[in-house]
């Protein structure tokens, strides 16, 4: 009977053991809640387009482009200007 629980034990921690502490990688999509993706380095969320958390760093976006009128692409607290092509970029000095 020793022999037995001997070998179930050594297979039970053969098993547990071969698998590396740091093979639980997260997945970005898996997280449903937005401050538990924006915890994770490697996670953003998207609730602009309601695409939820997502993998990799957040892309660079001109916080101007959302503006689609002259009148309020022009107020001066933005950091924004309309530009000829008839788009809000953001001003340079």
């Amino acid at each position: 009977m020793k022999p037995i629980l001997s070998a179930v034990l050594l297979a039970s921690l053969a098993t547990v053991f071969s698998f590396p502490a740091h093979a639980e990688k997260v997945r970005c999509s898996a997280i449903r809640d937005s401050a538990m993706c924006v915890a994770e380095p490697s996670c953003w969320y998207d609730a602009a387009n309601n695409k939820g958390c997502l993998d990799g760093p957040r892309p660079e976006e001109n916080a101007c482009a959302v503006h689609g009128s002259e009148s309020t692409c022009n107020t001066s607290s933005l950091g924004c200007t309309w530009s000829a092509a008839g788009e809000c970029v953001t001003k340079t000095e």
